[in-house]
């Protein structure tokens, strides 16, 4: 069984990257269907904040049945 699947994960996360990078999509793990939306986008936004991606970005937006129900710039000081 996969553990991020396009048709079965709730939430789509959508990376929009700087100008030369290409842009990317992250999927929540299935096995955590089961719990509330923004616990779900936190613990995704915990393992993003880590990732080499992340430097790179611009936009995080995350929907949940093709809706937009979250949206964050990336402001690096």
């Amino acid at each position: 069984m996969a553990v991020f699947e396009p048709e079965k994960s709730k939430i789509k996360m959508v990376i929009l990257t700087k100008e030369n990078a290409k842009n990317v999509v992250w999927y929540s793990p299935i096995k955590q269907n089961r719990r509330r939306s923004d616990l779900i986008i936190k613990s995704m936004l915990k393992r993003f904040k880590n990732h080499d991606l992340y430097w790179t970005t611009n936009v995080i937006q995350c929907y949940e049945n093709n809706v937009l129900i979250f949206s964050e710039k990336i402001q690096f000081q």
